[in-house]
């Protein structure tokens, strides 16, 4: 199995939608452009091992609907990717039983090309089980700097989506692909992820996803941040404007992540016609995986067309009192 393709690719969330996949591959055919890779998702309920969601906020499948939406992707020339990316840790005998069980079905009847893991012990499990399956680190697993990736070099990992805060530390990120590079790690950003830059609860927030399945209380404390200081959206590290992509491939990353999987499918098409063109004339709050209930939206509007050289002027300092002064001005201009 490989997931190596010459250009860069937008890997995209699966809400188990034939239809809308037809439709995606369909409309990035007509112009050239970043082609979609990849679909990656998982079950609504994670598993034994659960995943970077809650269940209740994403669509569900049965194994059977699995497998046939597997074949049907790889019918149509599109890799999958498994997600197992909650934080985790093996506790008994019992529950190890389980999650083997769990990951043997993975690897022998859903056949993806990929899984997604956040947990090392979970990694060098999967490892121990499948020498060849593509093993990609999940962003929640945190790493931010080629140092954090060097303690996972050992399950021989074939990709890296970085923490989110990368997205706005270009020297981290460019630490972490040049020893990617070395060591044939391929790197992903999110590009549609608005989650706050620095956020104090992305750690405990993942972990309760882990083990509950209402998380409202975390969006709702990051989202009233977003809500009343409109330059947060600007200040996150995993929102990356489509007209700013080629910025990060000259840096060396490969994939741009559409974040989304608890947004209606219906959704999807415009947000991978925008990354596909490299171009969106419209309200950036509209491309953002951002929970659909907070109708954001209608909330915010960042004129895209606005932040035109945006990328560019953001401060590398890590002064971040000089990249929010950035963002205020830019964010006064685009409102």
């Amino acid at each position: 199995m490989t997931d190596k393709q010459t250009g860069s690719g937008l890997t995209i969330p699966c809400h188990w939608n034939k239809k809308i996949i037809e439709q995606m591959v369909r409309q990035t055919k007509e112009t050239a452009g970043i082609s979609i890779s990849e679909v990656y998702g998982s079950f609504a309920d994670g598993g034994p091992v659960g995943h970077g969601r809650s269940k209740l906020s994403v669509q569900s499948a049965s194994k059977q609907e699995a497998i046939d939406f597997r074949k049907f992707l790889r019918d149509i020339g599109l890799n999958f990717t498994y997600l197992l990316n909650a934080p985790f840790k093996f506790t008994d005998i019992k529950q190890k039983e389980e999650v083997d069980r769990h990951i043997e079905w993975i690897l022998k009847e859903l056949q993806p090309n990929a899984i997604t893991i956040t947990s090392h012990e979970l990694m060098r499990r999967v490892r121990e089980m499948d020498n060849n399956i593509n093993i990609h680190i999940s962003t929640i697993a945190g790493i931010r700097n080629g140092k954090d990736l060097e303690k996972f070099l050992d399950v021989k990992p074939n990709r890296i989506i970085p923490h989110h805060d990368c997205g706005k530390r270009w020297a981290d990120l460019k630490e972490i692909i040049k020893l990617g590079k070395e060591y044939e790690i391929e790197t992903e950003l999110l590009a549609t992820e608005s989650c706050l830059f620095q956020c104090p609860n992305r750690e405990a927030h993942y972990i309760h996803l882990a083990n509950k399945t209402n998380d409202g209380e975390f969006h709702k404390n990051c989202n009233t941040r977003k809500i009343l200081n409109p330059r947060e959206f600007l200040l996150a590290g995993g929102t990356i404007r489509p007209e700013d992509t080629e910025f990060f491939e000259k840096i060396g990353v490969k994939y741009f992540k559409i974040t989304g999987r608890s947004k209606p499918a219906e959704w999807l098409p415009e947000v991978v016609r925008a990354y596909h063109e490299r171009s969106y004339d419209g309200n950036l709050v509209r491309l953002l995986g951002i929970d659909p209930s907070l109708k954001a939206e209608e909330w915010i509007y960042i004129d895209n067309k606005s932040l035109n050289g945006f990328i560019e002027h953001f401060p590398q300092t890590n002064i971040h009192e000089e990249e929010k002064k950035i963002c205020g001005r830019v964010d006064n201009k685009a409102l």
